[in-house]
């Protein structure tokens, strides 16, 4: 009994140690900013349609799409860059890399998965398109379904954390 417990307690102060010991970025995984989660999510619609030319044979639909909103695909892409250096340092550029490639093999899984859906979502992402006014990527980007999935929370803004800390 005396062992078990004198185990659980070696346990915990190795995490706890490791846990100490562990570099700062570790510890508080980079949060997303509005202009960050704009850029994130433009990102994760270009990812989705690259994929579905790709995989649903759209390549015409997604040449144009690019060529339209090459504008707003350049100023968010600027942002993401911005994003990943300011959270990531000198890995900045190689975590955005990792980052679009797991974007890119999640989209494609799911275009395995369900080929049929997922080439169905893409053509009907293409229509919808097709009528956007360019200023209005960001927020079409935002009402996908897949705009959220792509796993980096928002920062709390001010307001948030002073309700918070007011109750």
């Amino acid at each position: 009994m005396r062992k078990a417990k004198l185990t659980a307690s070696f346990r915990k102060t190795v995490l706890v140690c490791a846990a100490l010991a562990a570099p700062t970025s570790a510890l508080a995984a980079p949060c997303a900013t509005s202009a960050d989660q704009t850029a994130l999510q433009v990102r994760m619609l270009q990812t989705e349609l690259m994929v579905g030319a790709l995989t649903c044979n759209q390549r015409t639909d997604y040449n144009q799409f690019v060529t339209r909103f090459q504008p707003q695909l350049t100023k968010q892409g600027k942002q993401l860059q911005a994003f990943f250096k300011n959270s990531h340092g000198a890995r900045g550029t190689t975590e955005l890399n990792d980052f679009v490639t797991r974007i890119a093999n999640e989209s494609a899984r799911r275009g395995m998965v369900k080929r049929g859906a997922f080439c169905r979502g893409t053509d009907r992402i293409h229509a919808n398109a097709r009528s956007l006014a360019a200023a209005e990527l960001a927020q079409f980007a935002s009402l996908q379904d897949f705009s959220g999935q792509h796993g980096i929370l928002p920062c709390q803004t001010k307001v948030a954390q002073k309700a918070a800390h007011s109750k």
